[in-house]
């Protein structure tokens, strides 16, 4: 991981282009998606999410912070799969032609109730295909169920 003041890398994951994806907590705003391309500025203190300066490399999407703040992210089956903390969800990112889109959320908590896993930390791509998401919610941050934490096998 690496960081900038408050923004955090989490999670780096290459596409079948070979193309770099990251996803990064903001600072307290919007949480990124970024495909990282040798030589940019990303913006980092000065932006945090969308607009600013023309020379400053947009994200490819942004979420709140509590929708998001992203950890894991995996590519599987022209998708980048994205672990969210604070948004107890798993994103599904299409991607094509170096551009991500129609991020769709997976486990979200309904309002007012409790979300299925909680605090979603790790995705991976396992040797089979399929996804390995880690939940996080012993970590003093989360609300730990009996069974708790867990690793989830995914069909993507």
């Amino acid at each position: 991981m690496w960081s900038w003041g408050h923004r955090n890398v989490q999670g780096l994951a290459f596409d079948d282009q070979g193309l770099l994806w990251a996803s990064e907590f903001g600072d307290s705003r919007a949480d990124e998606l970024n495909r990282i391309v040798p030589g940019e500025d990303y913006g980092w203190p000065v932006v945090e999410g969308t607009g600013g300066p023309a020379r400053y490399t947009q994200p490819q999407l942004t979420w709140s912070t509590d929708e998001a703040s992203p950890s894991g992210l995996a590519y599987a089956g022209g998708y980048l799969w994205m672990a969210a903390l604070n948004g107890e969800r798993l994103w599904r990112i299409k991607v094509a032609d170096g551009q991500a889109s129609d991020p769709s959320a997976y486990f979200a908590p309904e309002k007012g109730t409790p979300s299925t896993y909680g605090r979603l930390r790790t995705v991976a791509r396992a040797p089979d295909g399929r996804l390995w998401v880690t939940t996080s919610n012993q970590d003093g941050r989360g609300t730990p169920a009996a069974d708790d934490d867990r690793i989830l096998l995914i069909e993507p």
